[in-house]
């Protein structure tokens, strides 16, 4: 989960983003454009479709012209960059659905639970995890991407944990766990059950087989990205900027760029849209800029495109998932 320009870590505010809440919204914003001028040179393809399919809704919420939101993985993408799973609702129930990526064929149910919160995909793309509400908690589990209904909980009793992601030898599955006031970054080793706990943050995306990246909120109640090496126990910081939010960072597969969601201030309105960073911090870049809200990017596996969830291109501002092209 990440905020911004919000007072959030234990506050009622936040314990409502974590048991789910609905997007409260008092701010009329024009969807319809598939892109503004000031995204010329990238090109915008649509990978679902609101009228077939509803996506599930990212949670934000804006209090006087200020957002806070909700940023876990609502999607994943296999490494191989052939399937997509993301989570839909039917039926009043929450759910992960498989589709080959750029195909227009039907999708495979792969939860029949509900209540599912987030998803990744393990390295080689067999298993999903994700994290699900249950009985006023939020817990791990995994199953099969392809096949069978059996599942596998992950967390231990009465915990609240979210946004996992499997290591890149797939040996670990990182988590953000929230225990009322803060969050903190946490493993589970799928070979032998053992969990460790590494630092204060959220949304950890590991990097290598010793460091990840991941979120912290500043004195001023903003959030920065961070670099942690868990093997040498060094830290350091990425991005931060005065007023300033950004949430879910991932870096590139050359290892040159990190993509992340920031907040913008359009007219006099917050947005959140897509940016990327030098992996050094430096020569922050927004890349979209449209009036509706980007957000959750992903990089596909060879670093050409980014996919992501907005609003863009629909009337009623439904959310899809998106992908453009790389222009750096």
């Amino acid at each position: 989960m990440t905020m911004k320009k919000i007072h959030l870590l234990g506050s009622a505010l936040l314990l409502a983003f974590v048991f789910g809440c609905n997007t409260i919204s008092d701010v009329v914003i024009n969807t319809s454009q598939v892109f503004v001028p000031e995204e010329g040179g990238i090109n915008f393809i649509k990978v679902t479709d609101e009228n077939v399919e509803q996506l599930i809704k990212p949670n934000i919420i804006r209090t006087n012209q200020r957002l806070s939101w909700w940023a876990n993985p609502y999607f994943a993408i296999t490494q191989d960059g052939e399937r997509l799973a993301y989570i839909c609702q039917r039926n009043a129930k929450q759910n992960i659905f498989v589709t080959q990526l750029g195909s227009r064929g039907s999708s495979q149910q792969r939860t029949f639970t509900g209540d599912i919160q987030d998803v990744a995909f393990s390295p080689d793309g067999k298993t999903l995890c994700y994290s699900k509400l249950s009985g006023g908690y939020n817990l791990l589990f995994t199953t099969s991407s392809t096949q069978g209904s059996v599942i596998q909980q992950i967390s231990s009793q009465n915990v609240k944990d979210y946004g996992p992601r499997y290591s890149t030898n797939g040996n670990l599955i990182f988590f953000s766990r929230f225990d009322g006031s803060n969050y903190a970054i946490w493993s589970q080793d799928i070979t032998n059950g053992t969990v460790s706990y590494y630092c204060y943050g959220m949304s950890p995306y590991p990097i290598n087989d010793e460091e990840f990246l991941c979120v912290r909120q500043n004195s001023s109640n903003y959030y920065e990205i961070w670099q942690v090496n868990y093997v040498k126990g060094t830290e350091s910081i990425i991005l931060s900027q005065d007023g300033r939010s950004f949430t879910t960072p991932s870096l590139s597969p050359d290892g040159e760029w990190i993509l992340c969601a920031g907040n913008t201030t359009d007219q006099g309105v917050e947005n959140i849209d897509i940016y990327v960073v030098r992996s050094d911090g430096s020569h922050l870049t927004q890349l979209t800029y449209h009036h509706g809200n980007d957000l959750s990017p992903v990089w596909s596996p060879d670093g050409k495109y980014i996919y992501f969830i907005s609003q863009r291109g629909t009337e009623n501002g439904s959310y899809n998932i998106w992908r453009m092209n790389f222009p750096l």
